[in-house]
This record gives C-alpha cells, structure tokens and sequence, in this order.
C-alpha cells in the first residue's frame, strides 16, 4: 500500500461520508471499514475475505482518497498528527469530528441559501 495510507483512520462518521456516492460494491465497503475505521491490517482482511491485499488495498485508498477531496478545510486550519493515550484521542477525535460536521453543514447550508436567493431573483425578474 502507497505509505501515504499506512496507519490513516477515519472514525466511522467520516467513514460514511467519504462513501457516500462512490460505486463500491457493500462487500468492500464492509472491508475498508474493517481496515479504516477498526484498524485491521488489510493482510488480515485478505486472508479472510479470500482477496488480494492488493484489490482491498486499492479499495481503501480509494475510499481515503474521497474523505480528503472532501476535506476541504478552511485556509486557518491545520493538520496535526498526535501520539497521545486512547482516551485523550477518543475526546480530541469526537469534537474534531463535531466541528468539522458543524463547518460542513454551515458550507451546504450557504449553498443552498445562495440557490434559493438566485432562484427568487430569477422568479421575481
């Protein structure tokens, strides 16, 4: 797997919004979840799954590929890569998650309010 990839997880919320709208197959879905957001070596998974590490491997970066096209974060905020214990991660991970619904959210509720307004214009016109 391309080292860009290595060790990446996601928590199951970002997980679900990074497959929204891809074409993959339930069975894959399933298997990258596994490996993204449980931690299960693809190695693992192939084993069991009787694929190649290499198709669930190219599944993986696929669905980790969507999450950071997605990821259109604001110009102030930054990447930060932590090692601290479990409890403190699962605490930072849940608000980081949080905010970056409520920044989503505020993004496509700009957009849609930008749409009504341009289609009451055009309406009224």
């Amino acid at each position: 797997m391309n080292q860009r990839f290595v060790g990446r997880r996601l928590s199951a919320a970002q997980f679900t919004v990074a497959v929204r709208g891809l074409r993959v197959s339930p069975r894959n879905i399933e298997l990258a979840r596994a490996a993204l957001v449980d931690g299960v070596p693809t190695s693992v998974l192939a084993a069991q799954s009787q694929l190649t590490r290499g198709a669930i491997d190219r599944t993986v970066r696929r669905i980790y590929e969507a999450h950071l096209a997605r990821h259109d974060a604001p110009m102030e905020w930054r990447e930060v890569h932590l090692t601290v214990p479990r409890s403190m991660a699962e605490r930072f991970e849940a608000q980081a998650a949080a905010v970056i619904a409520e920044h989503d959210f505020a993004r496509r509720l700009e957009v849609a309010v930008g749409r009504q307004s341009s289609g009451k214009r055009g309406a009224g016109g």
